[in-house]
């Protein structure tokens, strides 16, 4: 009895540890760390087909070691969310991305700035005259995290008459 619930902690834990591999693994891909992700993709290949092999010789002694298999993901896929979300937290506060709008009129820019003001988002104002002497309204701030800047893309979708560039932070330079 004893063997039996080492045997399914133990499958516990490996498939925990191939959750999170899995997830950390497509979170740096997210944020286009490719050396990153290819990385734990290495390590969560062999990882994962040493988990398989281990359930599978372990399936013959008892089919129920299945359901610890899938326990497993579960417990995984939770753990995962909540380192997550930590380092997302931790990261809260820290410029992430910057966005820069340009439009064409001023009807669309006080709709918008309205719209902005509402979903608090803190950007600055400005009108510039480019070379061929046309004069664009330009929206353009930080946002501090990805969540942000879908919100942002949801609330610039649909609306004609704007250029809009989004760049990581760390693209961001400024120079004196």
């Amino acid at each position: 009895m004893i063997d039996i619930i080492l045997t399914a902690l133990l499958i516990l834990l490996l498939r925990i540890g191939q959750d999170t591999l899995f997830l950390a693994k497509i979170d740096a891909f997210n944020r286009a760390n490719k050396v990153y992700s290819m990385s734990i993709n290495f390590f969560e290949a062999m990882y994962t087909i040493t988990v398989i092999k281990i359930v599978l010789d372990l399936m013959q002694k008892s089919v129920y070691f299945v359901i610890f298999f899938g326990l497993g993901s579960l417990l995984g896929g939770l753990i995962s969310s909540l380192i997550k979300s930590k380092l997302d937290n931790k990261l809260e506060g820290q410029r992430k991305f910057y966005a820069r709008i340009s439009l064409d009129n001023d009807k669309d820019r006080t709709e918008l700035i309205e719209t902005l003001i509402e979903h608090n988002f803190e950007f600055t104002v400005d009108k510039k005259e480019f070379l061929n002497g046309k004069t664009r309204t330009i929206i353009e701030g930080s946002l501090h995290n990805r969540q942000r800047m879908y919100e942002l893309k949801e609330i610039l979708r649909g609306r004609p008459g704007k250029y809009v560039t989004i760049l990581r932070a760390e693209d961001v330079y400024m120079l004196r």
